[in-house]
């Protein structure tokens, strides 16, 4: 998620000229918003039907293939919106999305002594509802943040006309300016 926050920084910097690859970036956070959900949905439903307790250590067997299966699928799809996302954003936002952790709660971990399939899924689904929360806002800052002004290129600046003097006579045509005298000493 670090490298998430810094795509949207680097987003929130944009210039106004760059709201087409903005809106982008939006449609991606959305999505990847979309499959948190999903995955909430999922760990949502083991917890309303647990059903048989699994193995010891393993939650896949708590959670059965099908949902593990559905959790692998929807981490794919949040994944290639990710890396989508930070291809938009460019490379210093993604230099290293791919080595960070999913953004969806896997089935994938081993359960801790005395940690059952129910704890770990209102574990989930706590991270879960963190992610989707910052994942929100993080949407909602960029539809309502204001690009910020453009700055003046000093090229610019430089092709600004000089401002043109009352007189139009070319300088060596013009008359010199008579020297003040100095003032009298008393």
């Amino acid at each position: 998620m670090n490298s998430l926050e810094k795509a949207v920084e680097l987003v929130l910097r944009w210039p106004a000229s760059r709201n087409a690859q903005r809106t982008e970036v939006i449609n991606h956070l959305e999505a990847i918003l979309k499959d948190c959900r999903a995955a909430l949905a999922v760990w949502q439903a083991y917890l309303a039907n647990p059903g048989a307790p699994g193995a010891r250590w393993a939650l896949i067997t708590w959670l059965g293939p099908e949902r593990t299966k559905q959790l692998h699928e929807i981490n794919l799809s949040a994944r290639a919106h990710l890396k989508a996302l930070a291809d938009t954003a460019g490379p210093e936002a993604g230099r290293f999305i791919l080595f960070e952790d999913d953004v969806i709660e896997m089935a994938y971990r081993q359960l801790p002594d005395g940690e059952t399939g129910s704890d770990a899924a209102k574990a989930s689904i706590a991270v879960m509802n963190d992610r989707t929360q910052r994942l929100g806002d993080w949407v909602q800052r960029l539809r309502t943040a204001k690009p910020p002004a453009a700055k003046a290129s000093p090229k610019a600046s430089a092709r600004k006309p000089a401002k043109k003097t009352a007189r139009s006579k070319p300088a060596a045509m013009r008359k010199k300016p008579k020297p003040k005298p100095a003032p009298k000493k008393k």
